[in-house]
């Protein structure tokens, strides 16, 4: 008798004990869900996809945004990004307008000119043939046009742009405000607060894992904490239901 209520006893600690986890995960599955904001910055979980805007993290007030899956590796969020869904930069290729002269004229979604903004042309190789900066007009002049492949246009806060060079051609470069992440793994250390509150920390842009992740995220960490690199809180907004008519 006294085994038997003592194996009872014990599945029921272990019972507990897998009660206490499942209710765990639940809670931090559905504290994921729904907007998280710190003032211009926010961070989207809408079922397995994740939205992000974020400044302070790369220097300056510069945004990096991007979107895509994401997965928990302990207390780091790793957002796997996709194509970008939002505004991008863009070229478009014109008729020349100077002999021998390749005119670059960079401007910003609202289509104004934009000044000091880098160009560059690029031989085959990708490697530099000159960089020049835009002018009061936001544009440049390239006339050594012989081994120009490829044109890049990159300015801090703009999503930068790389187009392939047409002999005979001028290029309109409309430039997209935020550093866009595409393609990449983003990784955040994230804590969670209490049930409207959660805490990032942007380790890297640009994640590529080796053989042990999980001690790479950590050194990561660490490396962060020694830079004095500041984790921000962010508040999660509820949204109105509205009523569809």
């Amino acid at each position: 008798m006294s085994l038997k209520n003592d194996y009872t006893t014990h599945m029921r600690k272990i019972l507990l004990l897998i009660s206490i986890l499942l209710s765990t995960c639940s809670l931090s599955a559905q504290q994921l869900e729904g907007t998280y904001i710190n003032g211009s910055d926010s961070i989207a979980f809408v079922n397995d996809k994740v939205t992000f805007r974020i400044t302070g993290f790369a220097g300056l007030s510069v945004a990096q945004v991007g979107e895509g899956s994401h997965e928990m590796v302990d207390n780091f969020l790793l957002v796997h990004t996709d194509d970008y869904s939002g505004l991008k930069s863009a070229y478009q290729a014109l008729e020349g307008s100077r002999k021998d002269t390749c005119v670059v004229k960079v401007v910003g979604i609202q289509n104004y000119p934009l000044q000091t903004v880098l160009v560059e042309s690029r031989n085959k190789s990708k490697k530099l043939i000159r960089s020049k900066v835009t002018d009061s007009e936001g544009k440049i002049y390239f006339t050594d046009n012989e081994k120009i492949i490829f044109i890049t246009v990159s300015a801090m806060g703009y999503n930068a742009l790389s187009f392939k060079y047409e002999p005979g051609k001028d290029f309109l470069a409309k430039l997209a405000e935020n550093d866009i992440i595409e393609q990449r793994t983003v990784v955040f250390k994230m804590d969670i607060i209490d049930d409207e509150t959660i805490s990032l920390l942007l380790l890297t842009d640009d994640f590529e894992t080796g053989k042990n992740r999980s001690n790479e995220l950590k050194k990561m960490e660490k490396r962060a904490r020694k830079s004095n690199l500041l984790d921000k809180r962010f508040k999660k907004v509820y949204v109105p239901y509205q009523r569809k008519i």
